[in-house]
C-alpha cells in the first residue's frame, strides 16, 4: 500500500447541495478505484448537469458528444435544450449506415473497446465544435478515442467536461479546455497486506 491507507469510501459534492459516497472497488488483479457510476442516478446527473452548465457558459461549442452508457444521463440534461446530441455506441448495430469506428483502451474495463457511430447521427455534427461529456477523465484513454473519432468523422472537441478527475487534476488535456467539478485520487495497484 505504500504507506498509505485508503478510505474505503470517498465523499465528493456535486455541487453545494449533494454529497455522494463513492465506494473503494476493485477491478482485478489488485487495482482499485472508487467507483462513481452515474447510470440510472436521475437526481446525480441534474445536479452535475446544472454545475456544469454553469461552467461551460464562458465556452463556444455548437453540440455535446458522448460515449454511451455512463454519461448519457448527464449529456442528456446538459442538452435539454438543443434538438440532439451525438452519442458514441460502444458496439456496431445494423441500422448504421456507412458506420465510423475506432479502437481504445479504458482502465474500467479490461480488453479492447470500441466506438461506432452512423451517418444517419453524424452527419449533422460535422465541421462543428462539440463539447465532449464525461463522467470521469482518468488516463484519457476515452478523450483519446473521441478526439480520434473527431478527426474521422470532422468535428471539433473545442472543451471537455466531466464531472470528476481521477488521479491528475486536470483543467486542459492536449491543450483542450476541460472543466470538471473536482478531483478523486485513483489508488490503483494495493498490496494485499
Amino acid at each position: 500500500m505504500q504507506n498509505h491507507e485508503w478510505l474505503p469510501v470517498w465523499k465528493i459534492h456535486i455541487d453545494e447541495e449533494l454529497e455522494i459516497e463513492l465506494p473503494l472497488m476493485e477491478l482485478g488483479n489488485g487495482f482499485y478505484i472508487y467507483s462513481f457510476d452515474m447510470t440510472g442516478e436521475s437526481k446525480w446527473n441534474r445536479h452535475a448537469a446544472g454545475a456544469l452548465a454553469k461552467k461551460l457558459a464562458e465556452y463556444s461549442y455548437d453540440g455535446f458528444v458522448t460515449v454511451q452508457t455512463k454519461s448519457s444521463g448527464l449529456c442528456q440534461e446538459l442538452a435539454r435544450d438543443r434538438d440532439c446530441y451525438l452519442e458514441l455506441r460502444k458496439s456496431r448495430k445494423a441500422f448504421m449506415r456507412d458506420p465510423k469506428h475506432v479502437v481504445y483502451e479504458s482502465i474500467t474495463t479490461q480488453g479492447k473497446q470500441e466506438l461506432w457511430v452512423g451517418r444517419e447521427k453524424y452527419e449533422r455534427f460535422q465541421g462543428k465544435k462539440l463539447c465532449f461529456v464525461d463522467d470521469v477523465v482518468s488516463t484519457g484513454g476515452t478523450v483519446d478515442a473521441v478526439l480520434l473519432m473527431a478527426k474521422e468523422i470532422g468535428f471539433e472537441v473545442s472543451v471537455i467536461a466531466c464531472v470528476l478527475t481521477e488521479g491528475e487534476e486536470r483543467t486542459d488535456y492536449k491543450g483542450i479546455p476541460l472543466i470538471s467539478l473536482g478531483n478523486i485520487p485513483l489508488p490503483g495497484m494495493i498490496a494485499d497486506n
